[in-house]
């Protein structure tokens, strides 16, 4: 009888545990797959420095001085001119319904830079930028702005104490959410699958749709009370919701059932907790969260990243959270996030009763 040596036992586990990685696919998804989205994010995607800044300009009275500096502005390859002004009325609407970061408004009385105060990091970089250019450009026009020598008046818009509350806000809600009501709910429903219970209701004469909303309602209402708690907090903090409350709570509510329908998504395919577990901090906490907007600046990702982060049920969510609670934006302007979000949950919603409806193995 041929007697083995260790070298053969290391060998007979090492194949074992090699079959047992390429089987899971979980597995394969961290081992192989994980570290490369990470180095492409963190690598080449995020990064902290914005590519450029959208503004407007406003020069009501034709001058040839404003010209000039407009002129100076556009030659900046971090500033771009994205759209004009026929007055200083218009200025409100153009941050409210346009990516507009700062306005530079020419009028009787010299210069006066408008910023968009909603965040902190974009206002600093964008003043810091304008006020260099302009340092320069009265350096040489000394003749004409020899009155703005220490620089043009800054007015921040809709947060004009600059708090800093109001950066953070929509991404903590944000997150808040994913957790509750996705990633709670998807390992709840996994429960269900492991101890059996899901295998005998689906005995009865209960529908998929029905098993779904009696799991759903309790984190649904418990999503409800953390809207209201996300309100009262916003009060605390001194930030007055501009736009419509019944908009706001609405915008809350969807996310909210966008998340539990994701979270659903991924219980109904995947039957071991692990799985679930792993996947929504994959496929759900960490793409929302880095690449909504609410830690890297969309602006500062390459086009083909932002594209695609466009989409994002995160970046749909804090962009008309910010847009309806600071801006005081209505239905119309924020059409285009509310449908993202609605149509990403009728998808999950679909694809989860067919995943519910499938044999689960036992």
């Amino acid at each position: 009888m041929m007697q083995t040596t260790t070298k053969d036992h290391i060998r007979s586990v090492v194949r074992k545990e090699f079959r047992h990685i390429f089987r899971d696919k979980v597995s394969c998804l961290l081992l192989f797959l994980m570290p490369v989205v990470i180095l492409l994010l963190f690598g080449y995607a995020l990064s902290f420095e914005v590519h450029h800044h959208n503004i407007q300009v406003c020069n009501p009275g034709h001058d040839a001085a404003a010209e000039r500096l407009f002129a100076q502005l556009e030659a900046n390859p971090k500033i771009h001119i994205a759209g004009r002004l026929e007055s200083a009325g218009q200025i409100a609407e153009a941050f409210a319904t346009a990516n507009t970061r700062a306005v530079v408004l020419y009028g009787n009385d010299g210069i006066d830079i408008f910023l968009d105060g909603t965040s902190s990091y974009f206002s600093t970089s964008i003043e810091l930028m304008l006020e260099s250019v302009m340092a320069d450009f009265f350096a040489r026009e000394r003749h004409v702005f020899a009155a703005q020598d220490d620089g043009p008046p800054v007015r921040y818009v809709y947060n004009p104490s600059l708090k800093k509350e109001y950066m953070p806000i929509p991404g903590l809600v944000l997150m808040i959410f994913i957790l509750v009501s996705s990633i709670v709910l998807g390992t709840s429903v996994n429960k269900e699958k492991i101890q059996g219970t899901y295998r005998m209701l689906r005995m009865t004469r209960m529908a998929s749709w029905e098993l779904i909303a009696g799991k759903s309602l309790p984190y649904f209402l418990i999503s409800l009370f953390h809207v209201a708690v996300v309100y009262l907090i916003c009060l605390y903090f001194g930030i007055v919701i501009q736009g419509s409350l019944l908009l706001f709570f609405g915008l809350c509510i969807l996310y909210s059932v966008c998340c539990m329908s994701l979270g659903l998504l991924i219980a109904s395919w995947f039957d071991r907790p692990l799985d679930v577990l792993i996947l929504c901090w994959i496929v759900l906490f960490i793409p929302n969260v880095f690449l909504s907007g609410f830690i890297f600046p969309i602006s500062a990702m390459d086009g083909p990243i932002r594209a695609v982060v466009t989409y994002l049920p995160g970046t749909a969510f804090i962009s008309a959270f910010r847009d309806i609670a600071y801006k005081g934006t209505g239905i119309a302007e924020n059409l285009s996030w509310i449908l993202i979000l609605f149509s990403e949950l009728v998808l999950a919603i679909a694809l989860s009763l067919v995943g519910f409806k499938r044999r689960i193995p036992r």
